[in-house]
């Protein structure tokens, strides 16, 4: 027993881990406008329409374009259905004295190309290296860090740089005037040398440490450059202050003719000005059927609608970005320029970050701003914010529809829309049935018709540290006695009986209501059965719908703040709606700014060198996404814990048998038996009257007695 009871214990340990480990997992999806499926189409989306293309807006850099030609219906048919390009542009290195370099975007990511010519003095990095292009042996490398920050670091703490690389002052002279250094990578030395910062007239070279390598066929090329401002030697310590940093990754990328990536193909690359790649999709017709999210190339997929398409509304479709990797990423919208009086508008088809589902069209959200006196947005009327609420059907869809409105780039629920008991029933159960009569919205966080089957050993996990546990399932199965928890408490207790002859929506569903805020008990949790059994060693149900909203109401009261925006209006009769606008906060675009709009979105405004009439301010919104990785790698640490300390769990068992009373006095073992069913009484007693509910506990104390006897058998 204690065996079997240890590992089916770290198997279910193991099992929750690892769907934590999963349901952990972040990712960005950075989409493009939406498109419909039609015989004939042809769409091509640039850096401006795809905010998952790479641009700069410095420097106004980025020439990535896809373009998409549909034929036979729904067909992009091979090999020229869809033809990508890209040519590489000139850019400036962030430490301008190193020169320039030309930069590509390729796969919807920035890439070096090459060093632009010039002598040792203002390109020192073509100077410094053998081979200086790329794209002559049909290869790229990631642009990593290209920065002019000043960093300090000393012999005790050296500079880390990526790939797992780091720079270590090892030495620095009496005079201050050189700099012993080294390189490693993965805390092996694989370089040193020299710098002199500080002698009299030094230069460029003199000042700047660079790691040259073979890159594939491509000759000692710099991959990595630091310059130098200064040097200290210090009575602990030495240190050494930086202010350029450029790396290129050392694994390069492959763009030789035929190179695939995904569904598409590598037709031409030209190494010479002007630099470009050429691919199609040769060998791989896509068909645009509905509710597909297709791979073409690396990150970049194709999404279709889960939509019934007809002539009148003909299927939808994007090219989304998908992001996984760690780290913080905009979600820009369309690039603007700085204009006076021209009223410039962003909605979910320029800016991917406001909230849209693309299977039943919704989202509303909309930023309107108008530049007055040159580059202000004046208030109240300078930003402008409107968003209006959507019917939406549940994705278990016997539940009906409700209210859907996107708001601060979110989706939230707004209300349940009125029907009957067999049509509606979240409506029909809730006493209050919509949160904006109350100026408050709570996000939607679970809307699937996915199925789901769990035990009395496994709960089934919610958002917001709920759970839905088996407490009981009667002898004919027909009953299924539950329990809702939060944080390990139980909150809620309800029978559901998805098996009983002539169930409907009601006998099937748990809903659990509770106020919000000013809103009256309205359902924030709702779960549809669609059977339950009861099995020898565990019983077990299976849902097939689950909808949840959040317990923490989101204010949209009139006169409520979201940084420099103002709720003006909030509508809670159809149509419902709530408008914004940027009340006693004025706003100047001037040139490198980052300005905090509402929540996460943001106002960028372009570090550019030249503003006139014929070359505006540029500038976007955006919305900040971060993926952390620490939870990620951090959630299978403590999985062995409970596995290692599974004696610990026997030890009470063990010890009150043997200390207090020998084998021959079996009664005296069921005290503690008959007391473990008491504790969970008091949960029991609200619902006194069930039928088949006294046969089941009187069973489970039946066998905890069986199963302590064994125990001291053993």
């Amino acid at each position: 027993m204690t065996k079997v009871t240890a590992i089916t214990l770290t198997a279910l340990v193991l099992l929750l881990a690892s769907a934590m480990a999963v349901s952990a997992v972040d990712k960005v999806e950075i989409r493009g406008p939406v498109a419909t499926v039609e015989d004939g189409a042809v769409y091509t989306w640039g850096p401006q329409e795809f905010a998952g293309f790479y641009y700069d807006i410095d420097d106004n850099i980025g020439q990535e374009s896809i373009t998409l030609s549909i034929t036979g219906g729904n067909v992009l048919d091979e090999p020229n259905g869809i033809k990508y390009e890209t040519t590489a542009q000139k850019d400036t290195f962030d430490f301008d004295e190193w020169g320039e370099f030309w930069t590509i975007g390729f796969l919807a990511e920035e890439y070096f190309a090459a060093y632009v010519e010039g002598g040792k003095e203002d390109a020192y990095l073509y100077y410094d290296s053998t081979d200086r292009n790329l794209m002559v042996d049909e290869q790229l490398s990631k642009v990593l860090i290209d920065d002019d920050e000043e960093r300090t670091f000393t012999t005790g703490t050296p500079l880390e740089l990526e790939e797992d690389y780091e720079l270590a002052i090892q030495a620095i002279d009496l005079d201050g005037n050189k700099v012993y250094v080294q390189l490693m990578k993965d805390g092996a030395v694989v370089d040193s040398a020299v710098v002199e910062p500080s002698k009299d007239g030094a230069d460029v070279q003199d000042k700047t440490y660079t790691y040259k390598k073979w890159l594939g066929d491509t000759e000692k090329i710099v991959v990595v450059a630091v310059h130098f401002k200064n040097a200290f030697r210090g009575t602990d310590q030495d240190l050494a202050t930086v202010d350029g940093i450029w790396q290129i990754s050392d694994v390069v990328t492959d763009v030789e003719e035929d190179t695939e990536y995904g569904k598409m193909t590598v037709q031409t690359v030209n190494a010479a000005e002007p630099m470009t790649i050429t691919m199609d999709n040769e060998d791989n017709k896509i068909t645009l059927s509905k509710n597909k999210k297709q791979d073409l190339m690396e990150s970049v997929k194709i999404v279709t609608a889960d939509q019934d398409a007809t002539a009148e509304d003909p299927l939808r479709f994007y090219l989304m970005k998908e992001i996984t990797e760690p780290g913080t990423y905009e979600i820009r919208g369309v690039v603007k320029e700085v204009k006076e009086g021209e009223p410039i508008e962003w909605d979910v088809s320029s800016f991917a970050g406001f909230y849209y589902d693309i299977d039943d069209d919704l989202g509303t959200e909309k930023i309107t701003m108008t530049i007055t006196n040159g580059d202000v947005l004046d208030e109240p009327d300078g930003v402008k914010y409107e968003t209006t609420a959507q019917k939406d059907t549940f994705d278990f869809d016997e539940w009906g529809e409700f209210w859907t409105i996107g708001f601060l780039a979110e989706e939230y629920f707004a209300a349940y829309v009125e029907g009957g008991k067999e049509d509606a029933y979240l409506y029909y159960d809730s006493t209050d049935r919509n949160l904006m009569v109350d100026e408050q919205l709570s996000k939607v966080l679970i809307d699937d018709d996915e199925e789901r089957t769990f035990t009395t050993g496994t709960p089934l996990e919610l958002e917001e540290d709920y759970e839905l546990a088996i407490q009981a399932i009667d002898l004919d199965g027909n009953k299924v006695y539950v329990q809702l928890m939060k944080d390990g408490a139980v909150v809620d207790s309800a029978v559901v009986e998805p098996s009983k002859d002539g169930a409907d929506v009601q006998d099937k569903t748990y809903t659990y209501k509770k106020w919000l805020g000013d809103t009256e008990k309205i359902v924030v949790v709702a779960v549809h059965f669609k059977n339950a059994f009861r099995g020898t060693d565990q019983d077990l149900a299976t849902v097939d719908g689950i909808w949840q909203i959040s317990d923490v109401v989101t204010d949209v009261e009139e006169d409520t703040e979201y940084d420099k925006m103002t709720v003006q209006t909030v509508n809670s009769a159809e149509p419902m709606s709530i408008t914004m606008d940027n009340e006693d906060n004025k706003i100047t675009l001037s040139k490198n700014k980052d300005q905090l709009l509402m929540q996460n979105i943001r106002i960028k405004t372009a570090d550019q060198d030249v503003i006139n009439n014929e070359n505006p301010l540029r500038f976007y919104i955006y919305e900040e996404a971060v993926i952390e990785a620490e939870e990620e790698e951090a959630a299978p640490a403590p999985v062995e814990a409970p596995v290692a300390e599974e004696p610990v769990a026997e030890e009470p068992v063990a010890e009150e048998p043997v200390a207090e009373e020998p084998v021959a006095e079996e009664p005296v073992a069921e005290e503690p038996v008959a007391e473990e069913p008491a504790a969970e009484e008091p949960v029991a007693e609200e619902e006194k009257g069930i039928p088949g509910f006294e046969a089941v506990f009187a069973l489970t104390g039946l066998l905890a007695v069986s199963y302590l006897v064994l125990r001291k058998r053993e």
